[in-house]
């Protein structure tokens, strides 16, 4: 079957191909760009897996941001082509299985970059400044200043995990503060942000006033935060995760805290979502917490989104998408072509 490089590959039986969106979080400008066209169902946030597979089993792409993309999602869509992420991050896709039957994974690259980069010293500055608190105490009625007194980042010094387009923007905030900035990175980029300095693991966790994590989740970095790493920050330090939860062992975090061998930590993305209603971190005063809100700009949602929807439109007409983060599932898929 032949089609043109602008028209969506058609389906067997001549119908609009179906895309399937893992949830309602995705911005208007994108739906509307799929409707064009596509068939599109818009799935409940965080939808089971039973859930999600029988609404992909005619879907050509999905495009994920809650919720996760198992194996059984993945074989339940015999005509599916693309997981979109909406994101940079592809660990809520299972891309053993999605490459097995062919299936493309793209993200959407440093689309909201800016917008994390900004947020994590958002939440940083109302860690260090009390700023919850004094909020609280002012919608209560309070006029408390003495117990508002907060701490400085000028002169204080701020380890960075992953320099990518997130931590770099991070990087340069810093030292637009007066900070001082190392960072380690398996993989850094050719050219560093004037001022930081690459140590290894350990020498940034014996320096460093501030943690902030900006790595992907693998199997090398999953639970990286753990407790050897908590006792090896200073029993002041601070920790801001805007990246994945699972890169922090939260139960050692808890204790760590608890325990008074960690100052504080700003946290907006945790191993399991949403975080649970009885979570520890919820009740503790040297805590800021939010809902995985990070990349969540006006600007950013509208990158992303279309970013993600361009990827399935590109894709369902023949063309390559970018952002590509298994090309072996082209491979894969001529050869299973051999056999249909």
């Amino acid at each position: 079957m032949s089609w043109k490089a602008s028209e969506p590959v058609p389906t067997v039986d001549g119908s609009r191909p179906l895309v399937v969106l893992s949830d309602p979080s995705i911005h208007p400008e994108a739906v509307a760009l799929l409707r064009e066209h596509f068939e599109v169902d818009i799935l409940d946030a965080y939808p089971s897996e039973q859930r999600f597979g029988e609404a992909a089993s005619g879907a050509s792409a999905i495009l994920a941001r809650l919720g996760t993309v198992t194996r059984h999602v993945i074989e339940s869509a015999p005509r599916l082509r693309i997981v979109s992420r909406h994101g940079v991050g592809v660990d809520a896709v299972d891309v053993a299985a999605a490459t097995e039957h062919g299936v493309v994974i793209t993200n959407t690259g440093s689309s909201n970059a800016a917008a994390v980069a900004e947020y994590t010293f958002s939440m940083l500055l109302a860690l260090v400044r009390r700023v919850p608190q004094a909020d609280a105490g002012m919608r209560a009625g309070l006029w408390h200043r003495d117990p508002q007194v907060g701490g400085e980042l000028e002169g204080r010094t701020l380890g960075i995990f992953g320099l990518g387009a997130i931590g770099g923007r991070v990087a340069r905030q810093a030292l637009g503060f007066g900070m001082k900035v190392v960072a380690c990175d398996p993989h850094p980029p050719a050219a560093l942000p004037a001022g930081v300095r690459l140590v290894e693991r350990a020498e940034l966790f014996a320096l460093s006033d501030i943690v902030t994590l900006h790595t992907r989740l693998t199997e090398t970095t999953r639970a990286m935060i753990d407790r050897s790493a908590l006792d090896a920050m200073k029993p002041t330090a601070l920790l801001v995760n805007t990246a994945r939860g699972e890169l922090v062992d939260e139960p050692a975090l808890i204790a760590a805290l608890q325990q008074g061998r960690l100052g504080g930590a700003a946290l907006d993305t945790f191993a399991e979502e949403p975080l649970a209603v009885d979570s520890p971190l919820r009740r503790m005063a040297n805590v800021v917490l939010s809902p995985h809100v990070a990349g969540q700009t006006e600007e950013a949602l509208i990158r992303v989104g279309r970013a993600a929807a361009q990827a399935i439109i590109d894709e369902l007409a023949g063309r390559r998408p970018a952002n590509v983060h298994n090309p072996e599932a082209y491979q894969r898929r001529a050869q299973l072509a051999r056999f249909t």
